[in-house]
């Protein structure tokens, strides 16, 4: 299924007496690229998050606000980890830590726990993500429908104009065979002489377009099939969309007639218009 890489979504969720919550904003990219923020979360965790992210998104750039908010009243204890840790620093140095008192180590930053936020569960934090990661999917599910619609609705129109363009192509077939003869009659060159004719036949053969309506016709289903899968992907369908640019742009070159140049110039602007619409799916 068709994915849109914009998406926001924010969900919360309260456990013993505190609020967490967690956003989720999306956006173009060409890699999946995560940015996580958390004011709680250890880092094993937020990997495990991460590795959830990469089995459910492609591509897109992610901003993760993971937070927790104390709702009753706070219950806080002393992070005895850190003053292990500072106490082993200041044991190295020469300062006189004899002295030292609570208020010389209040201020630094993480000295304090709060006891509700710590005592989140994996399990709890994940069920919280799984629950936001499932709205955003959801989300981008439903705007990738809407980008469908507008891509089918160019194929329909660049369809006619294929055919069109192959209708015109072929009868002006006979004219354009006309319009070759008679700049070799103003050259006054002979059509008898062998030289001459190959010259006329190998015109007539740059000037066809068969094949390329041909491999448009192709990558046209090709198209189609990608945008009906249920797993499908946009570098996939841009790949696609700059193969049937490149027919286009050879039968631009090809074609002389004014009706000719239209329908073909009409099929490019629908290829263009797809081309702006996949830099935003997944």
């Amino acid at each position: 299924m068709l994915r849109s890489m914009t998406a926001y979504v924010s969900n919360n969720h309260i456990y013993k007496g505190c609020s967490i919550s967690c956003d989720i904003k999306s956006v173009n990219g060409k890699y999946l690229d995560i940015n996580f923020k958390s004011n709680f979360i250890l880092p094993e965790v937020e990997l495990v998050i991460r590795e959830l992210i990469s089995k459910k998104v492609q591509r897109g750039n992610l901003e993760i606000n993971f937070n927790a908010e104390t709702i009753a009243q706070p219950s806080f204890a002393l992070n005895k980890k850190l003053i292990k840790e500072i106490k082993e620093e200041l044991n190295k140095s020469d300062l006189d830590i004899k002295n030292l008192n609570f208020s010389d180590i209040k201020d630094i930053p993480n000295i304090f726990i709060d006891k509700k936020k710590a005592a989140f569960s994996e399990n709890i934090i994940k069920k919280v993500f799984k629950d936001a990661l499932k709205a955003l999917i959801e989300n981008k599910e439903i705007e990738g429908q809407k980008i469908k619609k507008t891509f089918t609705d160019r194929i329909k129109r660049m369809h006619k104009n294929l055919k069109f363009l192959a209708n015109e192509v072929e009868k002006n077939k006979l004219k354009r065979k006309k319009n070759i003869l008679n700049k070799l009659n103003s050259s006054k060159l002979s059509a008898s002489d062998e030289s001459v004719s190959n010259e006329v036949v190998n015109q007539i053969i740059k000037s066809d377009i068969s094949e390329e309506i041909d491999r448009l016709d192709f990558h046209k289903s090709s198209l189609l099939e990608e945008l009906a899968s249920k797993k499908a992907k946009g570098k996939k369908i841009d790949f696609i969309l700059l193969e049937m640019l490149r027919e286009v742009n050879t039968i631009l070159a090809k074609v002389t007639f004014s009706k000719e140049k239209k329908y073909a110039l009409g099929i490019k602007i629908y290829i263009e218009e797809m081309r702006e619409q996949v830099s935003n799916v997944e």
